[in-house]
């Protein structure tokens, strides 16, 4: 579906919505945080493959080889 239509949509639904709870709801979803909370040797083992990846000492792979692998495995 075209996204512009999609969000046409949804305002119209929002507009003519008298549930309260769907707004606040709603209104959570859009305004929720994306923190990610990582412990300090998280974010060690992070930044050390983040290192070996920038020094070209990992395997790394396209997206098309990832969504292909995914298909073969789910054979």
């Amino acid at each position: 579906m075209d996204l512009q239509l999609e969000k046409i949509e949804l305002i119209e639904l929002l507009l003519n919505t008298r549930n309260e709870s769907v707004l606040k709801k709603l209104r959570a979803i859009l305004e929720k945080k994306h923190d990610i909370n990582l412990t300090p040797e998280q974010y060690e083992i992070v930044d050390k493959r983040r290192e070996l990846h920038l020094k070209n000492e990992t395997k790394s792979y396209s997206w098309e080889q990832v969504k292909s692998n995914a298909r073969l495995a789910n054979q």
